[in-house]
């Protein structure tokens, strides 16, 4: 069996992966090697909405290739569908990515590093040797089996991750059920304007999008609890069969996505935790391109000066989830606060809800930004002071 020796071992090619695997070969210095189990790119299906943020810090220009829809704004619906908070984003545009363009971005860039890239490569299993440490990682390539032997490695291998699973424990890890469709000719009143629709009757535990990209081409989804969320796409578009009835369907997918926050050990001897893996995703959006590439980028930093100092310990890499958590692991705190709060409410409540939240305050609510000003702000109205503000303080 043929063996591949490597500095930083990353394992999975999606945001967290590829963001990793271009900050760990930066300098050429650092050997590193990307494995990823899919044939091709973003195959998980995704509403490929992110921030302007997201792409300049990964670096990346919003070329034509990469960005189908530049983004204004949103409208959020109460569950009785006629309330509304509309957030417009100001002079910060949003996008509707291409996520695999994206991704082949990310691939050709971390290749252009220096780092080897394998693509339809699953890892299989894992070797701890006598102190703890993995010091090798079976790797399926074409019909070959490899035994891979790193000093590091970065597992972003998703939400039914091999170390996350079999190598970490994830008490409390919980996902929920999405689906989307992808549609021609549906119709939007605005091609620049996201539209969010949430209730009990809608999307229970969740929410339900419809998010143009191309002209006439939508991606309208759904994530829901306790239930599975094609039922309620298929019941929103045949009510909606003005704006759906004559569309053409060109995918269908369906995926899961955390919602329970991070999980509290992401590093353990030479292996650091990342992305879905790792539920660093923004629980009350379900948004994790920009959180998950982060948490990627900081541990393939991490990863790169360990090597290079002779100084791969858990007591180094622990660096990783230190400055992570400075800013993001705040951030998905506060929207997990959010979340489960909101659970609590009533249809009835979300429509009062609408009625007193700004955008403002629902950008700072899903992002869990300035969550205690929002708190502040509802402590002044009698039915939310109790129900809402004194939980998110």
């Amino acid at each position: 069996m043929r063996e591949e020796r490597v500095d930083v071992l990353v394992i999975g090619g999606g945001p967290a992966g590829l963001a990793a695997g271009i900050e760990a070969s930066e300098g050429g210095e650092v050997s590193v090697l990307i494995v990823e189990k899919g044939l091709k790119l973003a195959e998980k299906p995704c509403a490929e909405a992110v921030s302007a943020a997201t792409l300049s810090d990964l670096g990346v220009k919003p070329s034509p290739r990469i960005v189908r829809n530049r983004i204004k704004g949103a409208l959020v619906y109460a569950p009785n569908g006629k309330d509304y908070v509309e957030i417009r984003r100001g002079p910060e545009e949003g996008y509707i990515v291409n996520k695999r363009a994206l991704l082949e971005h990310l691939a050709i860039r971390a290749r252009r590093s220096g780092a080897l890239f394998w693509i339809g490569s699953p890892a299989l299993n894992f070797r701890v040797n006598e102190r703890g440490f993995v010091n090798e990682v079976l790797v399926s390539r074409r019909g070959e089996r490899i035994v891979v032997r790193p000093k590091v490695i970065i597992a972003c291998d998703g939400i039914g991750s091999m170390f996350g699973r079999g190598f970490f424990k994830r008490g409390g890890y919980e996902v929920i059920p999405t689906a989307q469709y992808v549609l021609a000719d549906a119709k939007v009143e605005d091609e620049h304007m996201l539209e969010i629709r949430v209730g009990r009757n809608v999307a229970p535990g969740g929410y339900l999008w419809v998010f143009p990209r191309e002209e006439g081409i939508v991606g309208i989804g759904a994530g829901v609890k306790g239930a599975p969320a094609k039922e309620f796409i298929d019941k929103f578009m045949k009510e909606n069969r003005d704006r759906f009835f004559n569309t053409t369907e060109l995918e269908y997918g369906a995926s899961a996505v955390p919602i329970s926050g991070q999980v509290e050990t992401r590093v353990k001897r030479n292996v650091m935790l990342c992305g879905d893996a790792a539920g660093q995703v923004i629980p009350l959006t379900g948004g994790g391109i920009h959180s998950a590439s982060m948490a990627g980028k900081i541990a393939g930093k991490v990863a790169r000066e360990a090597v290079l100092e002779n100084e791969v310990s858990e007591h180094r890499l622990q660096a990783y989830v230190k400055e992570y958590d400075e800013y993001w692991g705040n951030r998905i705190r506060q929207s997990l606060k959010a979340l489960k709060v909101i659970e609590r409410l009533s249809d009835e409540d979300l429509n009062e809800l609408a009625k007193v939240l700004s955008g403002e305050d629902v950008i700072n609510l899903a992002n869990g930004l300035n969550i205690s000003k929002v708190a502040s702000k509802l402590m002044r109205h009698p039915l939310f002071a109790v129900k809402l503000a004194k939980a998110l303080l």
